[in-house]
């Protein structure tokens, strides 16, 4: 009976460790599979800290971050493989950028599969305690706006909106809005919209009527909290009006917005974007000014970092993107064609600062 218990207890120890090399085996593996699956990319450029926020985030300031990540996590087969030409996210390269941006708050588009982000939000943030709230509605391409922030540094007041009045007709997307309040002793609190207006040219008539309609939006919002502190960023897409171009659609958006004391930040690289030009695709790619961020209320002026464009935009300097075979750009394939736009304000309200004089 003792030799058949020692038997026994033998074969549990010899069970024990087998279960535990299955696992170290199975883990093992699933990295491996995942660098191979999610992580292959072009050997071109991809993610370099040197086009990411290298500095430290401004003492007594937050980062704010806004980024269109393309259909995340889009896995399409390359159409034309001659050119480089593949719409997939890099799984790897997309951490490494979101974690690299170092931001307290995020405003996201085109979060396609809410499900998978979180995760990849929590492990491209280390130790930061992230959360995040996504829009119910993603207009016609499932294109969800997403929220996300560091819970050590702000609370999030009340729940998230969804501005339905931007949906003008079937298929748009809504703005998406949160009220934050810093848990610094005196920080500020703000309302935060995250916009994916209409794209193409021939949209510019919508996207006026989206403006419009934010407007009115921000109006009776800042009437009804009586705090007129709001941020508003994302993809206004503006390819230009009809006749005015660029500057033109500019114009538009900066009278609109302005009438409810909103003012842009400039964007000193010019571009926040590239796509593939109107003529045949020759592996050249032209830049674009389609994000933008827009700053209301605060009695001081709160900008203490001013707007930065990162990756290929700031790899590229804002002039022609050359992709083509052996010299693809890893962050524009593999990641996304816009680029991630960072800027700080001060986390200090009037109040707080008189109280100190």
């Amino acid at each position: 009976m003792c030799e058949t218990l020692h038997q026994m207890r033998g074969r549990s120890k010899l069970l024990v460790v087998a279960v535990a090399i299955a696992i170290l085996v199975v883990a093992a593996t699933a990295i491996y599979l995942r660098s191979q699956l999610r992580c292959a990319g072009f050997e071109g450029p991809a993610v370099s800290i040197d086009e990411l926020p290298r500095a430290p985030i401004t003492e007594g300031s937050l980062r704010i971050a806004t980024w269109n990540v393309r259909n995340f996590p889009l896995d399409e087969r390359p159409e034309e493989d001659d050119l480089g030409y593949s719409r997939r996210t890099n799984i790897c390269d997309f951490e490494t950028a979101l974690g690299g941006l170092g931001a307290d708050l995020y405003g996201l588009q085109e979060v396609n599969d809410i499900r998978r982000f979180q995760p990849i939000l929590r492990r491209a943030c280390g130790e930061r305690s992230m959360d995040v709230r996504y829009s119910s509605s993603g207009g016609r391409n499932g294109q969800h706006l997403a929220i996300a922030w560091d819970r050590s540094v702000l609370e999030l007041v009340g729940r998230p909106l969804e501005i339905e009045e931007l949906v003008l007709e079937p298929g748009m997307r809504p703005a998406f809005a949160g009220s934050f309040r810093s848990l610094r002793a005196g920080g500020v609190d703000f309302t935060l919209v995250v916009v994916h207006l209409e794209s193409g040219p021939r949209n510019f008539a919508d996207r006026r009527r989206q403006n419009r309609a934010l407007a009115t939006w921000l109006e009776a919002r800042i009437d009804e909290t009586g705090d007129p502190d709001v941020i508003v960023l994302g993809d206004f897409n503006t390819v230009g009006s009809p006749r005015g171009g660029l500057e033109g659609e500019l114009q538009s958006v900066d009278a609109i917005l302005g009438r409810v004391g909103l003012r842009r930040l400039l964007n000193p690289l010019g571009c926040t974007s590239y796509w593939e030009g109107g003529g045949e695709r020759d592996g050249i790619h032209q830049p674009s000014l389609l994000d933008h961020v827009f700053v209301g209320g605060f009695e001081l002026d709160p900008v203490t970092k001013p707007l930065e464009a990162w990756l290929h935009c700031l790899r590229w300097q804002c002039e022609e993107l050359i992709s083509r075979p052996g010299e693809e750009d890893g962050t524009f394939w593999d990641v996304s064609d816009h680029c991630p736009l960072t800027f700080e304000i001060r986390d200090e309200n009037s109040e707080s600062q008189n109280s100190e004089l």
